[in-house]
């Protein structure tokens, strides 16, 4: 079993993500879920080590991003990171639609009325 250490709420996403190694790209990545501290990035026969320092190069919300990250885990699909400095603005700018997002609704039973979906 693991310990669970994450500070932030992780929300899913996806996002192509270039990911720089020594001020080049090395490899592109599917990132499929972020909070403001870092991100879960998909990828294929990675082999950067945990620890190692890396550039993540994307482009959303209008603006083209290069943020130093650490990768802090990695697991069968892909790698974790962790971003060197809190990145609020990418956070709240992507996760900004899921908070307004209206619940689902509600399924209507044979007789008309109102049941909760499961």
């Amino acid at each position: 079993m693991t310990i669970e250490r994450r500070y932030c709420a992780r929300h899913p996403i996806d996002l192509q993500v270039s990911i720089r190694y020594r001020k080049r790209r090395f490899i592109c990545a599917r990132a499929c879920n972020l909070s403001d501290q870092g991100m879960f990035l998909e990828v294929s026969n990675l082999t950067l080590p945990t620890g190692i320092l890396v550039e993540l190069e994307l482009e959303c919300l209008g603006k083209d991003w290069l943020i130093p990250a650490i990768v802090v885990h990695h697991r069968g699909s892909g790698i974790g990171v962790m971003f060197r400095d809190p990145q609020a603005d990418l956070y709240r700018g992507l996760t900004r639609d899921m908070t307004r997002r209206p619940p689902p609704p509600q399924a209507i039973d044979s007789t008309g009325r109102q049941s909760s979906a499961r």
